[in-house]
């Protein structure tokens, strides 16, 4: 954006808006991308949101939530905290397995039997 209109406050916005999370912030940047440079918004809208947004994306992105590995797996442990420690390693050990292997799935270019 910035090479393509020379304008870095241009680059800031759109950048803004691909690493929103929700449709209200995106919607926000989107609308003052269109008050500030008409041309950046209709060659943005050009495009679908799908290949560069956050918030329109349509596979299941592992660090868009959070980059934080210690914020993720406290999020997935809040329900278990009180099982005992043995019990909940394994719990660890099988969420994170589980997690793996669905990662492994979608992007393995093999079938696995």
């Amino acid at each position: 954006m910035k090479k393509q209109f020379h304008r870095k406050d241009v680059a800031a916005i759109m950048d803004k808006a691909a690493r929103s999370y929700t449709e209200l912030k995106y919607n926000l940047h989107m609308e003052e991308l269109h008050n500030l440079h008409q041309n950046a918004y209709d060659y943005v809208n050009d495009t679908s949101p799908h290949n560069w947004s956050r918030v329109h994306c349509l596979k299941r992105r592992y660090s868009v939530m959070t980059t934080n590995v210690a914020e993720c797996i406290n999020s997935s442990l809040k329900f278990t905290r009180q099982l005992p420690m043995l019990t909940l390693a394994d719990f660890i050990r099988n969420m994170i397995q589980r997690w793996f292997m669905i990662f492994i799935e979608l992007h393995s270019p093999c079938v696995i039997n």
